[in-house]
């Protein structure tokens, strides 16, 4: 019994660092998760008899609430593009945009943590003025959807650390009981 209060203490301490860094763009929600699985497989592997930490109801709730951070993220920038008044062509831009920014950012900037997050930002801006600029309009034009789909992608990187945190509390609570 000891061993599984050490063990979800544990998981508790590092699951709270996965939320802490979801908002910056990193997959914390996911790692979480996969933690979790890993940690079902070894209890299930090693001794079958035992309960697995985690069941299957808590890994279920927790994919959703990750999957819904996911799709609120990636929805956000071209909510803001669009709430800028872009087009169509430039919402779908700064959502383009923000995957491959945050790709390049990842890789290309050396700050942990931060790199993937300015990577999204800047390429949800360099998105929105591309779409802008295919659907006819001037430089001048395209700045403030630019400006909306960056604050919306920032509001969506924020937004997925409620639902990252609803995992790791669904995680924990069944890792303890």
């Amino acid at each position: 019994m000891w061993a599984q209060y050490i063990g979800a203490s544990f998981f508790a301490v590092i699951g709270l660092a996965c939320v802490v860094v979801t908002p910056l763009g990193l997959p914390g929600t996911w790692i979480m998760i996969g933690l979790a699985g890993m940690s079902d497989a070894v209890v299930l592997g090693m001794w079958p008899a035992q309960d697995i930490p985690f069941g299957i109801w808590a890994m279920v709730i927790a994919v959703l609430a990750g999957t819904t951070g996911e799709v609120l993220e990636f929805v956000a920038g071209a909510l803001g593009a669009k709430a800028g008044g872009a087009s169509r062509k430039g919402a779908v831009g700064s959502m383009i945009g923000s995957v491959i920014g945050l790709i390049i950012g990842t890789i290309f900037i050396p700050i942990p943590l931060v790199g993937s997050a300015i990577g999204a930002i800047a390429g949800a801006v360099v998105g929105a003025i591309a779409g802008e600029k295919i659907h006819g309009r001037d430089m001048k034009d395209s700045l403030k959807p630019a400006a909306g789909a960056a604050i919306g992608r920032i509001l969506g990187a924020l937004s997925k650390a409620p639902f990252a945190l609803i995992a790791w509390f669904v995680l924990v609570w069944d890792a303890f009981t």
